[in-house]
């Protein structure tokens, strides 16, 4: 996990970046200003392709939807003194479940709850959230399609204690591979989590989400 600082200085830039449309260029041209969620490195080995993704045995479900909100997530603590690790929820309206239809626990009337990283805490309280809900949803905005190839949220080293959030959904919440956040745009796909550019190239060619649902259903 990166220092506090570096996270923190990356969601400067992240921000900065989400913020102007000439510097950041199609994405948000497209409405979706995703850089937000790019706060942090990640070591993983990139699929070349959807089918593939999807049928690695860790990836539990696979769905095509629709963003409905973002939500606060629950706060995990550490040791006394140590930063906290708040969590925000994406809510996706499903459209369809292409992998893992039988898992239990998962849907709450038709809708996923995607555990993300909330991102760095303000060094002067060391508390408080450097990246805002509106922030959020300024990112992927109420209606965007969005494609999902989710597994199980990441242990949180250090945990000694969890504060729930006044809207903890009811159902078990999933977080997505770092290739598994896409959201459509204007101008084709948006990696969520990763630099669009950082996706293999048989991902780039793919332009909509119903394209990328066949290919995730091979």
């Amino acid at each position: 996990m990166r220092s506090v600082l570096a996270r923190a200085l990356s969601a400067v830039v992240a921000l900065v970046c989400a913020a102007s449309v000439a510097g950041c260029g199609a994405e948000n041209a497209a409405g979706l200003g995703p850089q937000v969620m790019r706060f942090k490195d990640y070591s993983y080995t990139p699929q070349g392709t959807p089918e593939s993704l999807a049928a690695q045995d860790y990836i539990k479900i696979t769905a095509v939807g629709t963003v409905e909100d973002f939500v606060e997530g629950v706060t995990y603590l550490g040791e006394p003194g140590n930063t906290p690790y708040p969590r925000v929820y994406l809510v996706v309206k499903v459209d369809r479940i292409l992998k893992g239809a039988n898992e239990n626990g998962v849907l709450d009337d038709g809708r996923l709850f995607v555990d993300l990283d909330r991102g760095p805490i303000s060094a002067a309280d060391g508390r408080t959230p450097l990246i805002s809900m509106a922030d959020f949803r300024k990112a992927a905005p109420v209606g965007t399609r969005v494609a999902l190839f989710l597994t199980d949220p990441p242990e949180v080293p250090g945990k000694v204690g969890v504060v729930e959030a006044s809207s903890a959904p009811r159902v078990r919440t999933l977080s997505p591979h770092p290739q598994g956040l896409i959201f459509e745009g204007g101008g084709g796909l948006v990696s969520g989590l990763v630099e669009s550019d950082e996706l293999p190239a048989d991902w780039r060619d793919i332009r909509t989400v119903d394209e990328l649902a066949t290919r995730m259903t091979a």
